[in-house]
């Protein structure tokens, strides 16, 4: 089996380090760039299995290299780190196209382990191939989580109640809102939960 390949873009160098060292010390080969020019040779050159990209670089955004990706069809899975905890870039960079986000500081074993689940869905639909429907497809896109505040939105919860339920702000739980409603094509949390009833996510009351 080929050892998997991850381009870490990140221009600090001590974070660099540090990821690179709990990848290779969980069996992932990985190539770095401290910024979008060189990102970019290097996926040039070769595609990796997993792309680590930071969101402020020293010359452009990852958000931007992530939409060129996109845009050119590439669908190799994206995990966003960022300095700010903010909802509005988690949301920017999830609906680009990226497929989860990290805040500094993190915990690297946290991070090992957001990419052997990426790899592990990316290696699950690959195996499936085209046979899944667009239903089926949105299901696997998405995460537990996603669907435990779905339940509790059916079931009446605000967001404030949900931010309390998860301990969490009520702005990040806007973020999982929008992701949600960006991934159903919902226009609202009825229309979000009338969606996600239809195509069986969740059951119909």
């Amino acid at each position: 089996m080929a050892t998997p390949t991850i381009l870490l873009v990140e221009d600090d160098e001590n974070i660099r380090e540090l990821v690179r060292l709990y990848l290779e010390a969980n069996g992932f080969g990985v190539r770095e760039a401290e910024d979008v020019q060189e990102a970019e040779t290097l996926l040039s050159l070769e595609q990796p299995d997993l792309l680590i990209l930071d969101i402020v670089l020293p010359d452009g955004s990852g958000l931007g290299l992530c939409q060129t990706l996109r845009d050119d069809g590439c669908e190799l899975p994206v995990l966003f780190l960022s300095c700010k905890d903010d909802s509005e870039d988690m949301i920017a960079g999830l609906d680009l196209g990226g497929d989860d986000y990290m805040t500094k500081p993190f915990d690297p074993n946290v991070l090992v382990s957001r990419v052997k689940a990426l790899l592990r869905r990316r290696a699950m639909q690959e195996k499936k191939g085209k046979t899944d429907s667009p239903q089926e497809e949105l299901v696997e896109r998405l995460t537990k989580r996603e669907i435990e505040i779905l339940t509790l939105i059916k079931v009446g919860y605000t967001n404030r109640e949900i931010a309390l339920h998860y301990q969490i702000s009520i702005g990040t739980v806007k973020g999982y809102n929008n992701q949600l409603f960006g991934k159903l094509g919902a226009k609202n949390r009825t229309h979000a939960i009338m969606l996600a009833s239809e195509i069986g996510i969740l059951r119909s009351s």
